[in-house]
């Protein structure tokens, strides 16, 4: 039994996080190098456009009623995140990253109206996502707090 359990854990994220780097490299090589290969095959014969992939019907406005429309609304505001993060060529926050955390423990943990305090942060956030952002829409504040302890004082005095 480790005697640094958090010590471990550092080092297990740290090990995760290499991983994907070297995983990320190596996929954009291959891109790199097939870019190249579509571009001879593209002068020969007519590029063919992929079929639409199919839209998710769950309404990402609204409060989830099961565990998994929970989920998939995490999935699909976490990819518009990633979306509008790779457009306007800026990170994504890490109070997004962190909200979408607990957004996960809730839906697992079935507490739907914790979920729907994160949902519409995150709804603000990617609204404003492209806005200044000392103008507070993805930041710390009181609706952050909410999102991430719907219980905590302030939050529970608001309601």
């Amino acid at each position: 039994m480790l005697r640094r359990p958090r010590t471990a854990a550092a080092l297990c994220f740290v090990a995760a996080l290499g991983t994907l780097c070297v995983l990320a490299t190596s996929t954009d090589a291959a891109k790199h190098r097939a870019a190249g290969a579509a571009k001879h095959r593209a002068a020969k014969q007519r590029a063919v456009t992929p079929p639409a992939k199919p839209t998710p019907t769950v309404a990402t406005d609204q409060t989830p009623t099961n565990k998994n429309d929970c989920l998939t609304v995490s999935q699909i505001l976490f990819g518009r995140a990633e979306a509008l993060s790779k457009r306007a060529k800026q990170a994504i926050p890490r109070e997004f990253t962190r909200v979408v955390s607990n957004l996960d423990e809730s839906c697992g943990e079935e507490d739907f109206e914790k979920a729907r305090i994160s949902i519409d942060w995150m709804n603000t956030c990617l609204t404003n996502f492209a806005a200044d952002y000392t103008l507070g829409f993805c930041t710390r504040n009181k609706s952050y707090f909410c999102a991430i302890n719907p219980r905590s004082d302030g939050c529970l005095q608001s309601q």
